[in-house]
């Protein structure tokens, strides 16, 4: 049950920098992120009028941030190896952002509270 579940969610996120990498190569990066997009999109669409009125702004400004991580990613694959932009990728969550919550917001780092990034 999960355990597959989970599985296959690992293997298709596995397969976002190879895929994005053939689709560099054969489209313009403008085309891969706003294909991307309109996937996203047209998948979360209905649960548009879910959203309470006072989350909608910083949903979209969420929203914004995380194209421009995706729009920096197809542009990256344009000239730079898959493995090196995954890594980058898995780098910035797991590692960098709880490094600046530590040193900006003064929250703890022991394993307990980040293991991710003592693990990697």
């Amino acid at each position: 049950g999960s355990r597959l579940l989970l599985a296959v969610v690992a293997i298709v996120y596995a397969t976002n920098f190879p895929l994005g990498a053939v689709m560099a190569d054969a489209l313009p990066a403008s085309a891969v992120t706003s294909s991307r997009f309109v996937v996203a999109s047209a998948a979360l669409l209905p649960f548009l009028p879910q959203i309470a009125p006072e989350l909608r702004r910083p949903a979209v400004a969420s929203g914004l941030f995380v194209s421009l991580g995706y729009i920096a990613q197809s542009l990256a694959l344009v000239d730079t190896a898959p493995a090196t932009v995954s890594f980058l990728g898995v780098a910035t969550p797991i590692v960098i952002c709880p490094l600046l919550e530590c040193f900006v917001d003064g929250k703890k780092m022991s394993p307990r509270d980040a293991p991710q990034t003592w693990l990697a």
